[in-house]
Order: structure tokens, then sequence, then C-alpha cells
């Protein structure tokens, strides 16, 4: 087996660690039904059946990002991503309708956009723009979602309280944040919030001031919520499932903010064997190319390794990486002696494209799962040449 399959399959052993149905079976185990339950995120279709294993008998509602099998009883509703759009406010307003009968709410990363209703005073357009802005300028998940809770009606609590599961897709913060916390408060902070829509070039007017600062006033919920898994949850998985003879490392550092600090402090500090790391790095995506957060850093990494024995994979735990049409990507030292341009790919955001001529692209298709991304990287015990930040 060569060294792009080991990985592959260290990988699916990450995803089949953090499956929802599973995990939401047997964290139900037990629990008297019948259950009204309100699923929201990318993972609710199979949070939803496992619920449905666990209970016998389920109603309610699943909002998600693609059509899947749901229990007979269970509405399904496809919401817009990662741009709310009409359809994320359809289900937005089902869901506030199901919130007030539900017994239990099933909460995974992806939510944010698929279920949305805008705060009094704030338009759909007004929403999509900001959200679009904040995407491209690579605004981390938690300033992010705090903008968002600001905005909406259902987000940072306003569909709560109710007792929570969540499948985490930010572990390097609390389960209120995964999806903006529909149904988990998320403590008001206006002034933050005006900040990071002001540094990314969003006008605000005084109707616009008044909504987030409106949000001061609001009194947090209290809500049970367990985290039934996230990313770290994969890495572990990942290193577990490496071969005996090679040496694991699991970095327990969330990876967040700028990507190529990121990316630069991972490969500088792997050790020899195989080192994961899980989290959500910042990449700007202004351009409308073919790439995806994963499929961009494996670039810039494959870049860095050049000429090197070493390889990096990057992948994006839902299968759906952006635009690039894959889940993902794993380099090595010959990647870039393999392509065109790779600075040209790169600056065109156009990094699948790149990746799918090198035959370096991972393609899962949406995966029913998201605990953000995993990183790889495999360097040999002795020969490698020094590696030089990108």
């Amino acid at each position: 087996m060569n060294r792009r399959d080991s990985i592959i399959r260290w990988l699916r052993a990450g995803l089949d660690s953090v499956n929802p149905e599973r995990l939401t079976r047997d964290a139900l185990d037990g629990s008297v039904g019948p259950m009204t339950i309100l699923a929201i995120g990318k993972a609710g279709a199979a949070m939803c059946r496992g619920a449905a294993s666990a209970l016998g008998r389920v109603e309610g509602l699943c909002v998600t990002s693609e059509p899947d099998a749901v229990p007979d009883s269970v509405e399904l509703l496809v919401g817009d991503h990662p741009l709310p759009g009409e359809a994320s406010v359809r289900a937005g307003l089902r869901a506030i309708d199901v919130s007030s009968r539900a017994d239990v709410a099933l909460i995974s990363g992806g939510g944010s956009s698929l279920c949305e209703v805008p705060a009094d005073g704030v338009s759909l357009e007004f929403v999509a723009d900001v959200y679009k802005k904040l995407l491209d300028a690579g605004t981390s998940i938690t300033d992010l979602n705090v903008v968002r809770s600001h905005l909406s009606r259902i987000k940072g609590g306003g569909l709560g309280p109710l007792p929570t599961y969540v499948l985490s897709d930010v572990a390097g913060a609390g389960p209120e944040m995964v999806s903006s916390g529909p149904t988990i408060g998320i403590d008001s902070d206006p002034d933050r919030v005006l900040r990071v829509m002001k540094d990314v070039g969003i006008s605000i007017d005084t109707t616009i001031e008044q909504v987030v600062r409106r949000r001061e006033k609001a009194p947090l919920k209290p809500t049970d919520s367990i985290v039934l898994a996230d990313g770290k949850t994969a890495a572990r998985a990942v290193c577990e499932a490496v071969d005996p003879h090679i040496p694991t490392h699991l970095q327990e550092i969330w990876i967040e903010g700028d990507f190529r600090e990121s990316l630069n402090e991972f490969v500088s500090s792997a050790s020899p064997g195989i080192t994961v790391a899980a989290g959500e790095a910042s990449v700007p995506a202004g351009r409308e190319g073919r790439g995806g957060r994963c499929t961009h850093t494996a670039l810039i990494a494959a870049q860095m390794l050049a000429g090197t024995e070493i390889c990096f994979a990057a992948l994006a735990t839902d299968g759906v990486d952006g635009r690039s049409g894959s889940a993902g990507a794993i380099v090595d030292g010959t990647t870039t002696s393999r392509g065109g341009d790779p600075a040209l790919a790169l600056s065109r955001f156009d990094s699948a494209e790149y990746l799918e001529s090198t035959g370096d692209l991972i393609v899962t298709g949406p995966t029913g799962t998201n605990v953000a991304d995993l990183w790889l990287i495999w360097k040999p015990e002795s020969g490698s040449e020094p590696i030089l930040s990108v």
C-alpha cells in the first residue's frame, strides 16, 4: 500500500469515529420516546436517524445541506449554503414553529447559513452580504458567529432553551458557537460585532447599530448541552489507526487564525512520523476560482515541501471543501513538479484545478458529518531536506 492509500485509510478512520448516527443513538439510548426533535446542520439527517434508532419514534424538523434519508415523521428542509437565501429563511421560520414544541435539539456545523431568520429591521440581503464579506476576508469562526448571532432572530439561543446534543466543528470554542448556537445563548458583545463588521468594510447605519445593540438587553437562557464529538475526536482516531511501527503525535492545539501562520507552525513543529491536528484556519476567498480552504492550504504546503519526502493532507470532514468539488488533498515533495504554476493557481483561488491535474485531490462527496478540518503531516524519520516557510 502506497503512502496516499495509507493516509486515506487513516483519515477514513477519523471520519468513522465521528459518525453522527451512531453517536446520537448512543447518547439517547435509554431515553423514553417518542420525542419531537429539531435538527439543524450538515449532520442533521444522520443525527435524526440515530435518534429514531434509540427512541423508536421521533417527529419534528431537520434542516440540512443535502437531501438525505430521515425518519418518515420528520420534515426535511434543505437550506442555502454558504450564504443564507430564501430557502434558509423558510427553514428558519419552520424551526421557530417546531422549537416551541420540541423536546430536544440536534445541532451540527453549517446551520448558520442553512437556517436563518434576520432580526427585525435587517434584510436577508444585508445578512447575506455580511456573511460574504466576512467569509471572503477569512474572519475567524468565533467572530463570524458572534456577528451572526446579533443579526438574527434564531441564533444565540433564539430557538431555546432546549436540551441540545452537539456535533462540534468549533472545538476551540464552546458548543454555543456551533451553527451560531440556535438553542444555546451567546454572550452579547455589540462593540466587538460592530468592530468586526467595520474592519471588512461593511457600512453600518443607525438601524443596524440599534439592532446589534438590542442584544445587550437580551438575557441568556440556560441550556443543557452535550458535545458528542469534535475535530479532536477525529484527530485522535486518525492517530490510533496509523500502523503501529510509525510514531504518531496528536497536536492538542486547535488550528485557527491565519492559515499561513497556522501551517508554518504545524509543519515546523511536527515530529518525525505522523502528526495530526484539527481545526479551521482562516483562508481569504475573495476570488471565484475553484478552490477551498483545504485545497488552498494543501497547495501552499506543496510549495513548502517541494523536493522533500514529506506528505501533507488537509481534509474537510464534511466532504465539501468550498468550491473545490473535493474534500481536500494529499500533497508531497513532488506535487509542484507535476503541475503548472502554483503561485498563479493560488492567486486565482484555483487550487483544486491545479491539484486535480496532479492527481492529489481527495474526493469523498458529502460525508454526513462535520467536525471542521483535519491536517496530517508525514515526516520520514531521517533524510528530509529543510523546509522553508511560505
